[in-house]
């Protein structure tokens, strides 16, 4: 994820431009593979029609699936919001009720990390983005 300020008190996190760039190269060609494959579907059974409208409709949802976290200073709020073609959730953490950050490894990746976010009223901390820290040699 991309930090970027967008006022002295606002600021988001999304995607990079090539994150973007790639998600629709590879939602594109599947569309372009369904749609090459919906010339031939009436000599198709109906479970092959059903399995490539579901992979269509997959695509669809991944050229369109964003993930956004704002962190606005002056509300004391990080919003986080996750949607497609219509938004799929939305969580506002109140800064001010934030006890401690905390960094936990992923289970089978070495290099992957999330960060928790450790709230002063509940039990369970919660998730708010995670990245892999890739080594080249």
């Amino acid at each position: 994820m991309h930090f970027k300020q967008l006022s002295p008190t606002i600021a988001i996190m999304a995607k990079t431009r090539a994150q973007t760039i790639g998600r629709w190269i590879f939602a594109s060609l599947v569309a372009s593979i369904t749609l090459f494959n919906a010339l031939g579907f009436e000599h198709w059974s109906y479970g092959e029609v059903i399995i490539w409208s579901f992979i269509a409709l997959l695509s669809w949802h991944l050229l369109f699936a964003r993930r956004r976290i704002q962190i606005d200073l002056e509300r004391q709020l990080i919003t986080t919001k996750v949607s497609s073609l219509y938004p799929l959730t939305q969580q506002v953490i109140p800064i001010n009720h934030i006890a401690a950050f905390q960094i936990r490894q992923r289970l089978g990746q070495p290099h992957g990390y999330d960060l928790l976010i450790v709230m002063d009223t509940q039990i369970e901390p919660l998730k708010l983005f995670n990245w892999s820290i890739h080594h080249y040699q």
